[in-house]
């Protein structure tokens, strides 16, 4: 399934496991705008998205921006 990275300076958000994507290469995103649909697998009903975020090429934990 489609992915899509966002630049935020040094860090890099990755949100991995979309049904549908609403952006492309080179857009500016914006704070709260829709990137896109989580996919849901018909069979289970079950929706995941994967979320990852990295500092220049260092994994960080997303709980703890998630808490911001």
């Amino acid at each position: 399934n489609p992915s899509v990275l966002i630049k935020h300076g040094n860090y890099i958000t990755v949100y991995k496991n979309l049904a549908k994507v609403y952006v492309v290469k080179g857009d500016k995103i914006t704070m709260n705008q829709d990137i896109g649909e989580v996919f849901t697998d018909q069979t289970t009903g079950e929706t995941v998205l994967s979320f990852a975020i990295f500092k220049n090429s260092d994994t960080q934990d997303p709980s703890v921006w998630i808490a911001k």
